[in-house]
């Protein structure tokens, strides 16, 4: 301390009191970072099968105070596969039955760094908070009734009783799995992760008994506030309960379903006009919640942002399309600026959908799609200023490799025609725009996905124990999951939609129907176009309103 004018030290009694104060202090941190070592790093015997560079471990720093992700000593839910699996929408299926279990459990947090997202082309993976808004999670989470999503920090939510031994963690930090477990095996895209029960193999004799536990024991469970192991010396102890796991579809998908049995087992039906429409029951409010509460990351939703502006600019340079549906046609699209009236459109008319069984609920003709889009009454809109339809720009959620691709050589007529046919009509709409049969040029048609997300770059976190200023960015097609990345830009393009038109068989549309529905997306109040509610269900006979909670996804009857 010093005096603020003159900067002299204080009197000399003063003084002294200052620097034994100051040497107090000192010895104090000396002892805590000793303390911090010993708690942060398990040095294991050459033959416990454990990869000793992967289990160092950062006990946390006063840098994540008062972050939003921050853990208590509490149970914790941890993923226990090396990513959810499937594509985007079973993913989030697999999501919402993790999620679920943690509820039902009374477990009121999930482990951030557990849960990664995998790309189905490639089955390489990357972490939760580079795809969605985890803030935005962890401050509605209370209000809905949902789990917080916390980092790791070892001082917090694993130990040991004695300081006088070490006992190793039950999670890794390095690999983001549980220690034991093979990662080069785990994490190799080749690897068939249906064959294999993570779960089964946390804690076994053959992949580490010495951390048996980190196998878990509910909280709900007698006695059972933390999982631990007593001998006379020590006690192991962690707050991580595990689950996942098992073969085949895996134990998350079997519970998703068990969800959505209620739903499939009854439903209403009411007359509209000539038309008989069925009336589902609600989604669980785990789901609902859910429904509202992943949204995607920043760096997303700029991209999602970037894609729209830069397809409407491209499509007013290029003189065969008409710029804008709109009387308007000087008008400049901006950030920040309303958009355009958009009718997303999921036909699901790629080549390994056409055999799908549950292709006969859809209309696999591209040219035919676009036909009936034209002429269906609710999207039309003859009035004095000349506009012809109730949007401005159509968007596909569409794979252009799965559509453009040769077809394989055991295909034959009439799928073969039609899928020369879709990539043609494909490329005339992006090149042409559509429905220009009386105008100077069509109505815009333009894909996000791929493109956008090829050139999407990641900051290298590690579930935000991470240096805000790194400069160490990695693009989603560097990191092996710009399929994945595809997916979900043009998955929440879809969902803020005017209009959504989708189709029955897909879980991808069934699920872009259930968001906007709980987000309020579909009601007319929230339209600008009052006479629309904004789902459309597409099919072999035209085009029928979504009323209500949508059909559950099945491909049967």
């Amino acid at each position: 301390v010093y005096d603020t004018i003159t900067m002299a030290p204080p009197p000399g009694p003063l003084r002294r009191r200052q620097l034994i104060a100051i040497f107090t202090v000192f010895l104090l941190a000396i002892y805590v970072n000793n303390l911090n070592q010993r708690l942060s790093t398990f040095v294991p015997k050459e033959n416990d099968g454990v990869n000793v560079s992967s289990l160092s471990i950062h006990a946390g720093n006063d840098s994540s105070k008062g972050d939003h992700t921050a853990p208590q000593a509490k149970a914790t839910l941890v993923h226990t596969d090396p990513h959810f699996i499937g594509g985007f929408r079973n993913q989030h299926m697999r999501f919402v039955a993790f999620v679920n279990y943690a509820v039902s459990h009374n477990i009121s947090q999930i482990l951030l760094p557990s849960l990664r997202w995998g790309d189905a082309y490639t089955h390489m993976s990357t972490l939760h908070e580079n795809l969605f808004d985890v803030k935005f999670w962890n401050v509605h989470a209370h209000s809905k009734g949902l789990p917080l999503l916390v980092r790791y920090d070892l001082s917090i939510l694993e130990g040991v009783e004695k300081l006088s031994l070490e006992a190793p963690p039950c999670w890794n930090v390095t690999s983001g799995l549980y220690n034991g477990l093979d990662e080069k095996m785990l994490r190799d895209p080749n690897t068939n992760l249906r064959r294999i029960d993570t779960l089964g193999l946390i804690g076994s004799p053959d992949h580490g008994e010495m951390f048996s536990h980190c196998k878990g024991i509910l909280p709900d469970a007698p006695d059972s506030e933390m999982n631990m192991i007593n001998n006379t010396t020590t006690r192991k102890y962690t707050h991580l309960i595990p689950f996942g796991g098992g073969t085949g579809a895996g134990h998350l998908w079997n519970q998703y379903n068990q969800m959505q049995s209620a739903r499939k087992s009854s439903f209403d039906t009411i007359k509209r006009g000539n038309q008989t429409v069925e009336i589902y029951p609600e989604h669980v409010s785990v789901e609902k919640a859910i429904f509202q509460l992943l949204q995607p990351s920043q760096v997303l939703r700029d991209a999602m942002e970037a894609s729209l502006i830069g397809s409407f600019e491209k499509a007013r340079r290029n003189s065969t399309i008409h710029p804008l549906n709109s009387s308007n046609n000087d008008i400049e699209v901006t950030k920040g600026d309303a958009y355009p009236r958009l009718l997303a459109l999921h036909p699901r008319v790629e080549q390994e959908m056409l055999r799908h069984r549950c292709a006969r609920f859809m209309e696999n003709n591209l040219t035919r799609v676009f036909d009936r889009l034209s002429t269906y009454p609710a999207f039309q809109a003859n009035d004095a200023t000349g506009i012809q339809f109730s949007f401005d720009a159509i968007f596909v959620a569409i794979s252009r490799y799965q559509i453009e691709k040769p077809p394989g050589e055991n295909i034959r007529p009439p799928l073969l025609d039609i899928i020369k046919e879709n990539a043609q009509t494909l490329e005339q709409a992006r090149n042409n725009g559509l429905f220009n049969h009386s105008r100077a040029g069509g109505i815009p048609m333009f894909e996000s996905g791929k493109g956008t997300a090829e050139n999407v770059r990641f900051l290298s976190v590690r579930s935000f124990g991470y240096d805000v200023n790194s400069t160490n960015f990695k693009t989603a097609d560097e990191l092996g999951v710009a399929e994945l990345v595809a997916s979900i830009i043009n998955f929440f393009t879809a969902v803020k939609a005017d209009i959504f038109v989708g189709v029955r068989g897909s879980s991808y549309s069934t699920d872009v129907f259930s968001v906007r529905y709980y987000m309020q997306q579909n009601l007319k109040e929230n339209s600008r176009n009052s006479s629309l509610s904004g789902n459309y269900l597409l099919g072999p006979d035209g085009i029928e309103e979504v009323v209500g909670s949508p059909r559950p996804h099945s491909c049967g009857k």
